[in-house]
C-alpha cells in the first residue's frame, strides 16, 4: 500500500513539472544604430553648383540640388548604397557609397557634359572617404528641435530661405526683426526692455561658445558667420524656453549658430 501511495505522489509531480512552462532568456535590448547624413555639392563642367540635379540613393531617397548645387539625405542607414546622379544635358554619374552609423558624409562630385570614361562602380569607404564625421552637437539640436520649445532652422532651411545674412535667417523666429546698422546687423526683439538693466541681454554663440553679448541689439559678429557656412540655427526667446547650459538670466534672446568650422 506504502509503495502505491509513493507512486502516485512521483507520478503527480512528474506531472506538475512537465507542465511547468519552460524558462525564457531574457531578451537582450536591441541596439538601434545612429543614421547617417549625406550631403555635398553638383558642380558643372564650369566649377558652378548644378541647380535641380537629382541625387537618388538605394530605391527610395531621392534630393534635388539647390541654385548652389548643395544637397542633403537624412537620415541614411549605415550600409552601402548606390547612388546615381543626373541632370538633363549633363553625363549621370553612378557610385557606391559606404556609411558607417553616425556619419556626415560630405563631398564635391563634378559632372561633365561630354563622354567620359568611368569603371561602372567606384566605392568610397566611410573610413577613407569620410571628411567630417557626424558633428557633437547634432543629436542636441535634434533632440531641442523635438521638444519644440525654439525655432530651429536646420540647413536646408537656410539654403531655402536665401537670405544675404544671417540676421535674415534669426528674424524668421516670431517677433524678432533684423536691420543693417552702421557695421553691424540689428536685431529688434519684442518684450526686450530697451536700455541697461536686467532682462534685455541678447546673447549669440557660435559653435557652443558665447561670442557676443548686446543689451542694445547690435551684433558684430553676425557678419562674420556668413549663412554658406552655417549649418543649424537656434532661437530662444524668454528664460522658459532656454536650454540650461546656455541659459542667462538677464537674457531675453539666445541664440545658437552651429557651422561647418567644427
Amino acid at each position: 500500500m506504502r509503495h502505491h501511495l509513493w507512486g502516485a505522489v512521483f507520478a503527480a509531480l512528474v506531472g506538475v513539472a512537465s507542465r511547468a512552462p519552460a524558462q525564457q532568456p531574457t531578451p537582450r535590448p536591441e541596439v538601434t544604430a545612429h543614421p547617417a547624413i549625406v550631403q555635398g555639392r553638383i558642380l558643372g563642367p564650369d566649377k558652378k553648383g548644378v541647380e535641380d540635379a537629382e541625387i537618388i540613393l538605394g530605391d527610395s531617397l531621392r534630393a534635388q540640388t539647390d541654385r548652389r548645387g548643395r544637397f542633403e539625405i537624412d537620415p541614411v542607414t549605415p550600409g552601402v548604397h548606390d547612388v546615381l546622379v543626373r541632370k538633363m544635358g549633363l553625363v549621370p554619374l553612378r557610385f557606391r557609397l559606404a556609411v558607417t552609423a553616425g556619419d556626415l558624409w560630405d563631398g564635391t562630385i563634378t559632372m561633365d557634359r561630354s563622354a567620359q570614361s568611368l569603371p561602372a562602380v567606384m566605392v568610397l569607404d566611410s573610413s577613407r572617404a569620410l571628411k567630417n564625421f557626424r558633428p557633437r552637437w547634432l543629436d542636441g539640436f535634434i533632440e531641442r528641435r523635438r521638444m519644440g520649445l525654439g525655432t530651429f532652422l536646420d540647413r536646408v532651411e537656410i539654403e531655402r530661405a536665401r537670405a544675404v545674412r544671417t540676421s535674415y535667417l534669426i528674424a524668421q523666429a516670431a517677433g524678432i526683426g533684423a536691420r543693417e546698422g552702421f557695421g553691424a546687423d540689428i536685431l529688434d526683439v519684442s518684450r526686450c526692455r530697451a536700455g541697461m538693466g536686467g532682462g534685455n541681454k541678447a546673447i549669440i554663440f557660435v559653435d557652443g561658445l558665447k561670442t557676443e553679448t548686446s543689451t542694445n541689439g547690435r551684433f558684430l559678429s553676425l557678419g562674420t558667420v556668413p549663412p554658406e557656412i552655417l549649418l543649424g540655427i537656434e532661437v530662444y526667446r524668454g528664460q522658459g524656453s532656454v536650454p540650461p547650459q546656455y541659459a542667462d538670466p538677464e537674457a531675453c534672446l539666445v541664440v545658437l549658430l552651429w557651422t561647418r568650422h567644427r
